[in-house]
């Protein structure tokens, strides 16, 4: 199976500045140009001098990009790219036929983007868009929910294992597993930048999540919430990963509620997770093997994957004690805990097992007495 490679979307306002991010871009192993929302736009300028290949896109307003000069005229930025040599060409799939580009057709990605919902003409669409000769069929889809996921997975698996170069990507919080997974999507490419929802930074992609090292074989865990994107336990369990040499990669997972976790987490073979807000209490309810401060608390932060199930776990508890405890003795001290989520009833448990006079605040009186 081939590596899914970096293709690293460049933006910018003028030529000049186009092509320093262009050159800058060193983790990319193609960058995507985009023309749209250039004010001095030289077509030949941003291509010369190039080290890499390059994909060259004009998106219209109306796709999603930047360009409101009107559809001729933006034919024209794409032909004239073509000309100049540019290796690909991005076109709309839903656009009039161009015998300037038809011409061009290995050097095609014929690309469709779905803001609203998951399309459920999607199999037929794709079958459509490959039946033209595109040397790539792009479907960028915005995703809802991690099991929005599972076609875009089945239809990326299929067209590499029938040899056809595709990268079906979701787009959104939840799409961000495809994007880090390309290879489990079938992907020949992942798009890495800040163009679309759900881009990460190339940087991040290849050194955080260790993009190019990844393989079918690696372990997947992540943390689970909603939002998710802003979660700093990436960046820490991946690095912890690398130090000791763990084939695995560590993903925020950006869930619609936990049977939407539970679903992708079966398909996709999570080994294991952190549980974040607001699913602690959810995910405990859902969990039969539970460990005891997690049934005391009834929430867990903690899942691991074993030969009987779920196994799920609280170590919200010695996580806020042990850092308190090694420089301070709490016992007779006064505290207010404000909240009454997992993460606050945790808090809780600890202070009044250590002997702290402890006070509950909370919007809603059953939730404090709880």
């Amino acid at each position: 199976m081939a590596q899914s490679q970096v293709c690293v979307t460049v933006t910018a306002t003028t030529t000049d500045q186009l092509r320093r991010r262009r050159d800058a871009a060193v983790e990319a192993d193609l960058i995507e140009l985009r023309l749209d929302g250039i004010e001095d736009l030289d077509v030949l300028g941003a291509l010369q001098g190039r080290l890499k290949p390059v994909i060259v896109t004009c998106r219209s307003v109306q796709d999603g990009g930047s360009f409101d000069g009107g559809e001729e005229a933006r034919r024209r930025i794409i032909a004239e790219a073509l000309e100049c040599g540019a290796e690909f060409v991005d076109i709309e799939w839903n656009g009039s036929p161009d015998s300037r580009i038809a011409a061009h057709k290995s050097r095609t990605v014929l690309s469709s983007h779905e803001f609203s919902k998951l399309p459920k003409d999607l199999g037929c669409r794709y079958a459509a868009m490959r039946a033209t000769g595109a040397a790539v069929v792009k479907i960028a889809v915005q995703t809802k929910s991690l099991m929005d996921l599972m076609p875009l997975a089945i239809l990326g698996q299929r067209a590499m294992q029938d040899g056809e170069r595709a990268v079906i990507v979701g787009m959104g919080g939840p799409g961000v597993a495809s994007r880090i997974l390309a290879d489990r999507f079938g992907a020949c490419w992942s798009y890495a930048g800040n163009a679309a929802p759900g881009q990460i930074d190339p940087d991040r992609l290849v050194r955080e999540f260790r993009f190019r090292e990844l393989s079918n074989s690696s372990e997947v865990y992540g943390v689970v919430g909603n939002p998710v994107m802003h979660s700093l336990s990436p960046a820490m369990h991946n690095a912890g990963f690398r130090a000791i040499s763990k084939d695995a990669v560590y993903l925020p997972l950006e869930a619609a509620d936990v049977d939407d976790f539970f679903d992708f987490a079966d398909v996709f073979g999570i080994s294991g997770a952190s549980i974040t807000s607001p699913f602690k209490e959810d995910v405990h309810s859902r969990v039969r093997d539970s460990d005891l401060i997690g049934k005391r608390i009834g929430a867990v932060n903690t899942l691991k994957k074993t030969k009987n199930g779920w196994k799920a776990m609280n170590f919200d508890v010695d996580g806020f004690l042990e850092p308190l405890l090694s420089r301070f003795t709490i016992d007779g001290w006064r505290a207010t805990v404000v909240g009454a989520g997992g993460a606050a009833k945790a808090v809780s448990v600890g202070l009044v097992d250590s002997g702290a006079q402890t006070r509950i605040c909370a919007r809603r009186q059953e939730q404090a007495e709880e």
